[in-house]
């Protein structure tokens, strides 16, 4: 179980329910079980890693979102300003977002929210661990819904020899793969004076997202790669860069937000997220991104998954240190990949 959950978990006691070979018609396991050994009441856990899941699983719908990326991509930070974000967009559904802290292996406020409200840096995420975290969506279009959260620290996708399995991303309905733009070198000195100094970037982002691929394996996650630290970038647009068109032209998605309905409550635009697809992957070319494109619509498995590109910014601006950037955050395309899967498996329509 510490190749799953990077730490060790006593069970006193394990009982595995399996459909009788005669058995015809529907069927479901035992919801109340007690320990033979003590009488304590027994919980339901995934067959895979053993964690305790809810006991109304078989009935809902769980969305697994796991972010990947190198070291400093800001995947932390992402999921903090995505659950912000995400209380929201359930609000507005008509419903409410509840944490289940007895399902998820971290603490949401101490790893994740605290930082934004105090505006504090996040601390990278420990290597060896996969966090998660559990959030029930409640009542959506007559079902019950549960978002997932996967957290993975860079060291470990930036290694072949990783003691995690990391086989869930096979098993998500979507991978967000976070690239970062001031990993290039060009980048990082055209941005020296306009930005604060940033620490080191990771390693090299194509061979991080062929680790990722490899443990997707033969699942069929949809795979969102991410132009992360977009607002970076959008600083280009008033210097002498290669770059500046692009961002200096107010038109495009790379710069400006995805419309928002006034009617009908959230949707995801699909003519929006097409254009934002095509004009990330043009920016991604120039970025000398050419392999990770041919990584994502030419795997060496031959089977290409649902895929888009995206830009985000989780901050709106570069953090400066140890502190998050004076004016708060201003976060920018942040809930797009999550909105585009959600649209996916219907809990929002399209605009």
């Amino acid at each position: 179980m510490k190749a799953y959950l990077g730490r060790e978990m006593k069970i006193k006691q394990r009982r595995r329910e399996v459909r009788p070979k005669d058995h015809r018609g529907p069927w479901t396991p035992r919801l109340e079980q007690h320990c033979t050994k003590c009488g304590a009441h027994m919980e339901r856990s995934c067959l895979v890693c053993q964690q305790p899941i809810p006991k109304d699983i078989d009935t809902s719908d769980v969305i697994c979102v796991a972010l990947t990326g190198a070291r400093a991509t800001g995947k932390s930070v992402s999921i903090g300003v995505m659950r912000l974000f995400v209380e929201k967009l359930v609000e507005e559904l008509r419903s409410a977002l509840t944490f289940e802290s007895r399902y998820s292996q971290t603490d949401e406020s101490k790893e994740y929210l605290d930082q934004i409200l105090t505006g504090k840096a996040y601390p990278a995420t420990p290597p060896g661990i996969a966090r998660s975290l559990l959030y029930s969506l409640g009542q959506l279009n007559g079902k019950h819904r549960y978002l997932a959260f996967r957290d993975i620290a860079g060291e470990d996708l930036e290694k072949s020899d990783s003691s995690l399995n990391l086989s869930f991303l096979g098993r998500a309905d979507l991978v967000i793969f976070l690239f970062d733009p001031l990993a290039i070198r060009s980048i990082r000195d055209a941005l020296e004076s306009v930005i604060p100094r940033q620490g080191e970037p990771g390693q090299d982002p194509q061979r991080v997202l062929g680790t990722v691929l490899k443990h997707i394996s033969n699942g069929r996650p949809h795979l969102a790669v991410c132009l992360a630290k977009v607002d970076a970038l959008q600083a280009l647009g008033e210097q002498n860069s290669p770059l500046s068109p692009v961002f200096a032209n107010a038109g495009t998605t790379l710069v400006r937000e995805a419309p928002k309905r006034t009617i009908g409550g959230p949707a995801y635009d699909q003519a929006d997220g097409l254009l934002l697809s095509e004009e990330v992957r043009s920016t991604l070319m120039l970025l000398n991104g050419t392999s990770i494109v041919n990584m994502v619509e030419n795997p060496a498995t031959k089977v290409v998954l649902p895929h888009r590109f995206f830009a985000t910014s989780a901050l709106g601006a570069a953090a400066d240190g140890e502190l998050l950037p004076d004016h708060g955050i201003t976060p920018f395309r942040v809930l797009d990949p999550l909105l585009w899967i959600l649209n996916e498996k219907g809990v929002v329509p399209s605009a």
